[in-house]
């Protein structure tokens, strides 16, 4: 009966492993996108299509900047791959479009570009791509796009959260600024009516330095230059050493 107990619980852990291991495998698997090819040339967008629809990628096709911004309204697509050398609208004059669409979340932009060089990635980026590839793009990209996806979302994140904690410190830094000034002023205060002069150049002296530090906060940081008027006004009443 041991045995047969021990046999069940070695079956029981492998059957738990191999469970485990089908939904590794199937979280692994990636998963199908919304794709809208954008390219003037009508051969390129039959052929990359193609090429997505085979990954199994649900694709949408247009010929312009315009029908770009039509379909994107209606499809919305996780990713668009736009030519740069489009005529009339180009890829980068699109790309500015679609991102003033300001869809949620924003699609994942890639640059495809017959040239490439510095300048023509400098522009991509300049125009908020993600990404800039090379013409004829390697078959295995296709079946990369959802790690992009995925890599974008993270990164699109990050910076929420990099934003929030900066608005944060500049809100704290404003507090902290004005408490300083608040307490200049209790300090002139009391410098005023202390009859000890020990006290008193102690009080002095904390309110100098205080103002320098100010001063140089609001130097360096551009958010504190609201605070300059009233770091004057305290300046004003200090007397000189």
């Amino acid at each position: 009966m041991a045995f047969l107990a021990k046999e069940s619980c070695v079956i029981d852990s492998v059957t738990c492993r191999r469970d485990r291991s089908a939904r590794e495998v199937a979280d692994a698997e990636p998963r199908p996108l919304r794709v809208l090819v954008v390219d003037d040339d009508a051969d390129t967008v039959d052929s990359t299509s193609m090429l997505l629809r085979f990954v199994g990628h649900e694709v949408q096709t247009a010929l312009n900047g315009r029908e770009c911004l039509s379909r994107a309204r209606t499809f919305q697509p996780q990713v668009v791959m736009l030519d740069l050398g489009m005529r009339a609208m180009d890829g980068c004059e699109t790309a500015r479009a679609l991102q003033r669409l300001d869809a949620s979340p924003p699609p994942v932009l890639i640059a495809v570009s017959g040239y490439g060089d510095i300048e023509a990635r400098r522009q991509a980026a300049t125009a908020g791509f993600d990404l800039c590839l090379l013409k004829p793009i390697e078959p295995g990209i296709y079946e990369e796009l959802p790690l992009l996806v995925e890599q974008s979302g993270q990164l699109l994140a990050e910076h929420a959260r990099l934003k929030l904690l900066r608005e944060h410190s500049v809100s704290a830094q404003k507090s902290l600024a004005k408490a300083h000034i608040q307490a200049g002023y209790t300090m002139l205060y009391m410098a005023r009516t202390t009859e000890n002069e020990a006290t008193k150049a102690r009080c002095l002296a904390k309110v100098r330095s205080s103002c320098q530090r100010l001063a140089s906060w609001i130097t360096r940081y551009p958010y504190l230059r609201d605070l300059r008027d009233d770091l004057e006004d305290l300046i004003r009443y200090v007397p000189d050493a």
